[in-house]
């Protein structure tokens, strides 16, 4: 894992604990913390593709045989 996915994951925790320990909340957690790492950083934010991107299970495009 490198340090900005860290981070991130590191931050989605803290905004977990902040909102109480919701259930259910993981990937709007995770979206507002690589919001706040991306504008750490001074990147822009981007809009993940799928929403299995977030936990690393995106399997790209399927291509047609």
């Amino acid at each position: 894992m490198d340090d900005q996915s860290e981070r991130i994951r590191k931050r989605a925790h803290e905004i977990w604990e902040e909102e109480g320990r919701p259930e259910g909340r993981e990937y709007s957690h995770w979206l507002r913390a690589r919001a706040d790492i991306q504008a750490e950083d001074g990147e822009k934010p981007k809009r993940p593709e799928s929403p299995l991107d977030f936990l690393g299970l995106s399997i790209g495009r399927i291509q047609p045989a």
